[in-house]
């Protein structure tokens, strides 16, 4: 196990690496770095089970594109997705998406904040589409998110 002041020193290094090398420019690459950076800490993993990329669908041409973070588990493989959708602000609540229990496509299921929240929505069974208008455990972005499909009910609409 690492120490604390070599976890620190690694964050600002991947975070001055991928600002001076990303792709998408220095302050996307930055705002890329930074959420993955705080989602390793949120969830206990280390920064290489994290990949960061630009969420396309939900996108915008303000400063804080959406970012999407995807977790993988370094002991079981599996992979979570999430949505930060302002990662100019840390202390934003980061979205896990998942299947609409309505339209199957991927959409903000639970609010994480900490592993805990991450817990607590994979201890729930899975959501039917009779269970959506009587639960309040879904995000509030939840309805009209633009990843749904333009059939589903839920989708923005046009």
């Amino acid at each position: 196990m690492t120490s604390l002041a070599e976890r620190a020193h690694a964050a600002a290094v991947f975070i001055r690496h991928h600002t001076a090398t990303s792709t998408h420019g220095p302050h996307r690459g930055e705002e890329h770095a930074r959420t993955a950076v705080r989602l390793a800490a949120t969830l206990g993993i280390g920064l290489d089970h994290i990949t960061i990329s630009p969420d396309w669908l939900r996108r915008r041409t303000t400063p804080g594109e959406p970012v999407l973070a995807t977790a993988t588990c370094p002991d079981t493989g599996e992979q979570y997705v999430f949505l930060t959708r302002y990662p100019v602000y840390d202390d934003e609540a980061f979205e896990l998406l998942g299947p609409c229990p309505q339209c199957t496509a991927p959409v903000p299921l639970a609010t994480v904040r900490h592993l805990d929240d991450l817990g607590a929505h994979l201890t729930r069974p899975p959501l039917t589409p009779e269970d959506i208008p009587h639960t309040s455990t879904l995000p509030d972005t939840f309805t009209h998110d633009e990843g749904h499909t333009g059939t589903c009910p839920y989708g923005t609409s046009l």
